[in-house]
């Protein structure tokens, strides 16, 4: 064998190895309706987090609780709250806002604790919770991160499944 056609076969190696690891990795983070997915629903009444796009940095709102992918969830690796209807997606910080938004799931301000007493707490660098903007629970408010309060309803939130 000459040194092209090894390293040829090096390479065919390295690229099947690359693509196969590649398919693990996006399979690892796709949400099937076998898993454990839920809805967070704002304790100020019916209303769901939604996500009315998976594009990125497209921000996260309440909008009246209904079962559909956009309102589904589940807690992917890393502590992150990946969209079902969106795989890939997860919820974050919006750069240079409040707002809270889905982005591409290995961003580093992604995690997030779903704490006892409602609030969903998380992030690298400070601990926001997801609160619905203005404290008022009307279809399409936007949800931010704010500092976290004791007994505030708009910072408190149920799981459903």
């Amino acid at each position: 064998m000459n040194k092209l056609q090894m390293i040829s076969g090096v390479r065919r190696g390295v690229a099947a190895s690359a693509a196969a690891f590649g398919v693990a990795l996006l399979s690892a983070g796709v949400a099937s309706a076998d898993d454990d997915t839920f809805q967070l629903r704002s304790r100020l009444g019916n209303f769901c987090l939604d996500t009315p796009s998976g594009n990125v940095y497209t921000p996260t709102v309440i909008n009246p609780c209904d079962g559909s992918p956009t309102q589904r969830w589940h807690v992917a690796p890393l502590l992150r709250i990946e969209s079902v209807a969106f795989p890939g997606a997860c919820l974050g910080d919006m750069l240079f806002s409040q707002w809270v938004s889905v982005n591409r799931c290995y961003m580093n301000d992604q995690p997030w604790i779903i704490q006892p007493n409602g609030q969903v707490t998380g992030n690298l660098f400070d601990t926001p919770c997801l609160n619905v903007d203005g404290g008022v629970a009307n279809p399409g408010t936007h949800v931010i991160v704010a500092l976290c309060a004791p007994d505030n309803p708009a910072e408190e939130w149920d799981t459903i499944s």
